[in-house]
């Protein structure tokens, strides 16, 4: 199997429940690049939150990798040290999303470079307080990698001037599991991903990791059945689409593991190193 890149989701992925990579995993990714193989980082944050990340993979440094950043939105090539960036939304988009959490009673965060505008309704913010009083989790939901200035706002038709990345929404997994396709009809002009249970994001049409797997290896010669993707949620759909070999975690939701060329192990047990001892560096015991 001649496979030149390798691109990876992170939470539920590539990262264990405690934000690491395991150490077979990070020296199988590091084999593999020094073989040649370029890395690409597909996730929805964005750069400045992958430090923790990229820099023990040595991605700045072993080879040619990228960050196919927010949902394949934004690619920055560290060889080359460039940034390119693909359609974005505007305030009236902004507007649009939080009229729809004012009426259905959902969080949704504006998510603008550093900035990040939660809109969020106070007795629903009441209530996430609580919860995390009680569960003894944090209110950030996993934002606390990378500098963010969070702009707390209870007004549905504040001015958000600053182009938009992408719209993240938050309640909880049965609220989502009922009302979810209420809200892909409201917004289906917009591409809605369902990236945990509790956790729903949206990009513009047409922006997706999939599209920007394409566009890495169009400008680098790589074709898609030169390509091998490991993912575990909905936005990880696109890149089975466009690459020949998509691996499923263990932990992936069944909808992709529909679609997956194969299913490895769960990322809390390494699933992403069996998969290129059995693919990549064909080992028999794999």
């Amino acid at each position: 199997m001649a496979i030149k890149l390798i691109a990876l989701d992170l939470d539920g992925t590539l990262l264990t429940s405690q934000k690491t990579i395991d150490e077979q995993t990070k020296q199988k990714l590091k084999q593999a690049m020094d073989a040649g193989i370029s890395i690409v980082i597909a996730t929805g944050r964005d750069k400045g939150g992958i430090d923790f990340v990229s820099e023990p993979l040595e991605l700045a440094t072993r080879g040619k990798n990228f960050v196919a950043g927010v949902n394949g939105q934004i690619i920055y090539d560290f060889y080359h040290k460039e940034y390119s960036v693909d359609k974005v939304f505007n305030g009236q988009d902004a507007k649009k999303v939080m009229h729809l959490a004012k009426k259905m009673n959902f969080e949704c965060i504006c998510c603008c470079g550093y900035d990040h505008f939660d809109f969020i309704r106070p007795s629903l913010k009441f209530m996430k307080k609580m919860h995390s009083i009680l569960k003894g989790k944090p209110m950030d939901y996993g934002f606390n990698q990378g500098k963010r200035r969070f702009i707390t706002i209870h007004d549905a038709d504040y001015e958000i001037t600053s182009d938009v990345n992408k719209f993240v929404l938050i309640q909880t997994a049965p609220y989502f599991e009922k009302n979810l396709p209420k809200i892909r009809e409201e917004l289906k002009d917009f591409e809605i991903l369902a990236v945990g249970p509790a956790w729903i994001e949206i990009m513009p049409k047409g922006v997706s990791k999939g599209n920007a797997l394409l566009k890495i290896g169009k400008e680098n010669g790589i074709l898609p059945e030169e390509m091998m993707a490991f993912g575990d949620a909905e936005n990880d759909m696109s890149m089975f689409q466009a690459v020949k070999y998509g691996i499923a975690m263990g932990n992936a939701m069944e909808s992709l593991k529909q679609i997956a060329y194969d299913v490895t192990d769960t990322n809390e047990r390494a699933g992403i190193a069996k998969a290129l001892d059995k693919y990549i560096f064909e080992r028999e015991d794999a």
